[in-house]
């Protein structure tokens, strides 16, 4: 994955080397005086039939997903009992153990999501007036972060009491860490796209893009044991392929001025499209597999009174398997859709 991602550097690299090069060994003294008043008839390379307009350079502000999803924990988190009603669900009646319930647990939780983004960069070399190859890079983070305070940690400790315990679990768990319960997962797209672009309309300024797009994504979850205060990482990186069609439209600024270099504002209303290969499988498997750290009890079960005490309703093995979902899920989450996907500008040159 690291060579691949070298490799389109190397090729964006490349490609500013050799237009560099064009136009710098293009000017001679008389065409670099008609350079500066704006006259490129001197020369074919400088011409405006070879070189004007025929490329792209583009910045989306867009953070697209990695805005979305932790504003909607966010809003989901801090409403969550508006939101349960409406949709008729009774957060007692969903159990998280034996003497825990859902609504229990968003009583004690601090939950909170953020995000980061890098801007994506795209350069469009058009073959002609109307058909342009485009390569596109950009980087985004999405974190989410659960604790449980140590002010709230015994509240949650007496609901795990189990009756045949002969000693306070709070207290023991006092006696082992004193610190927070923890559970964080940080998740890094890096999406790479490869377009082919088609200009139409009466103007020429709609704009369709159609895409063959790579993510790597970087996914880390830390977990740290009610317990023992242990922490633990897992770190995965996984490569998702995906097609996509974005229809927008330019909006030419100054469309009365004949500049070398031109500016546009860029507006798309859909991307529409299908990984062929999603990570949402693995990402889901690993928080799965992740949660039951938070609550293992091999750190009281080596204890000398542990003997004998049953310790399995502590388990926060929850979440069923991916596979027991029906097909149907692994379809809509394989999709890719976003509506206003682009807003940014571009300059033509």
């Amino acid at each position: 994955m690291r060579k691949f991602i070298k490799y389109v550097f190397k090729i964006t690299f490349y490609i500013l080397i050799i237009n560099s090069f064009v136009y710098l060994t293009a000017f001679s003294q008389t065409n670099l005086d008609n350079f500066f008043a704006g006259d490129f008839s001197t020369n074919k390379i400088l011409a405006r039939q070879f070189a004007k307009e025929r490329q792209l350079l583009s910045v989306n502000l867009m953070p697209r997903h990695s805005i979305i999803f932790p504003s909607f924990v966010n809003s989901l988190y801090k409403n969550i009992e508006t939101f349960s009603g409406l949709a008729k669900i009774n957060l007692n009646d969903i159990k998280l153990s034996d003497n825990i319930s859902a609504k229990d647990i968003l009583n004690i939780v601090n939950l909170k999501g953020s995000f980061w983004y890098i801007p994506n960069i795209s350069y469009t070399l058009l073959l002609n007036k109307v058909i342009g190859i485009e390569l596109g890079i950009g980087v985004q983070s999405v974190s989410y972060s659960l604790n449980i305070p140590k002010d709230k940690m015994p509240d949650f400790l007496n609901r795990m009491q189990s009756p045949d315990m002969p000693v306070s679990l709070s207290e023991l768990v006092k006696a082992l860490r004193g610190e927070n319960i923890g559970f964080k997962s940080s998740f890094y797209y890096i999406p790479i796209h490869l377009g082919l672009k088609i200009i139409s309309g009466r103007t020429h300024k709609t704009v369709n893009t159609f895409r063959l797009g790579l993510e790597t994504v970087v996914y880390n979850i830390d977990t740290e044991n009610i317990f023992s205060g242990e922490t633990r990482r897992s770190s995965t990186v996984e490569s998702t392929f995906y097609i996509s069609y974005e229809l927008g439209w330019q909006i030419d600024l100054f469309p009365n001025k004949n500049w070398r270099v031109k500016p546009y504002i860029d507006f798309s209303l859909f991307e529409i499209g299908v990984y062929i290969k999603s990570a949402n499988k693995g990402i889901y498997e690993e928080i799965r597999n992740s949660l039951p750290h938070l609550s293992d009890t091999s750190a009281v079960s080596k204890l000398p009174f542990a003997s004998g005490l049953n310790l399995e309703s502590f388990s926060l093995n929850f979440l069923p398997e991916w596979d027991s979902f029906p097909k149907a899920v692994g379809f809509v989450t394989s999709l890719k859709i976003a509506i206003f996907p682009r807003v940014g500008f571009t300059i033509r040159f």
